[in-house]
């Protein structure tokens, strides 16, 4: 028997947006359910999956997303010439990017500064858009979290996707993108180009964490982005989420599933709902 199982994406939610995989699908729902059952202890990495393994599988599991002691102490500020944009890693779709890359663009111009956007981590999506905009794009390869951080620090504001669509709804609110623990911890507000049901976007809404920006076109992305850069959130707002989301609680809980312990004691929520 498995001691325990980590699901970080739902392969299902995961798997739809793939036509390689997508042919899998019956062998997968045949042997899922068995895996998860085999398993003493599961942690998963939202209240999202953890909600739909237990109505869905009838499983005993919990949220467990990433730990971090505390926020690093930094003292750094964008430039006053540029507006800067910071992401990590790909993008699920590329068409709300490219507008957002445009809209951005447009601010820019507005407030007679030079646009920037720096990427770090590989994307073959962002490749194609950066080869388009080669003066605005600045590239950097798979970085450590210790050297990204200060990097985004830099940034007037961050930004992460999870897509629109019923194609992607299950990924959506189940799944919660590990950049976003970068991010936090680069102290940046953070740019959530998302359905407001999604699980990125609760939490930046529900924490005033940054701006949540429904829209794919071109003036409402540049309305939200003028509102973004207006946001000032101080280290206080992000040491809470900190806490709140990445503290010790969870790490005590996974502690004591590893050893056999009654783990359901932990309290537990959906994100301040």
């Amino acid at each position: 028997m498995s001691r325990g199982k980590k699901c970080h994406d739902d392969p299902f939610g995961t798997w739809i947006r793939s036509n390689r995989y997508r042919m899998f699908r019956p062998l997968l729902h045949q042997t899922f359910p068995k895996v998860l059952h085999g398993a003493e202890s599961i942690d998963v990495t939202s209240w999202g999956m953890r909600n739909l393994y237990r109505e869905k599988y009838g499983v005993k599991c919990f949220a467990l997303y990433r730990h971090v002691k505390e926020l690093p102490k930094l003292n750094i500020l964008p430039g006053a010439d540029k507006l800067t944009v910071g992401h990590i890693g790909s993008l699920y779709r590329t068409e709300p990017f490219r507008q957002f890359v445009e809209a951005s663009k447009i601010v820019a111009t507005e407030q007679a500064k030079e646009l920037r956007i720096v990427r770090i981590g590989t994307s073959p999506e962002i490749d194609a858009i950066a080869a388009e905009n080669p003066r605005i794009f600045q590239a950097h390869r798979d970085l450590s979290e210790e050297n990204a951080i200060p990097i985004l620090a830099e940034c007037d504001f961050v930004y992460a996707m999870y897509p629109g669509g019923k194609r992607y709804e299950l990924f959506r609110k189940t799944s919660l993108p590990v950049k976003l623990s970068t991010y936090i911890q680069a102290q940046r507000p953070v740019f959530a180009h998302s359905p407001p049901d999604s699980t990125l976007a609760r939490i930046v809404g529900a924490a005033r964490l940054g701006r949540v920006c429904e829209s794919e076109r071109r003036d409402g992305i540049a309305s939200e982005i003028r509102k973004i850069l207006q946001a000032s959130i101080p280290r206080a707002q992000f040491e809470s989420l900190r806490e709140e989301l990445m503290g010790s609680t969870q790490v005590h809980q996974l502690r004591a599933a590893l050893r056999g312990e009654n783990w359901l004691q932990f309290p537990e929520s959906d994100f301040r709902s």
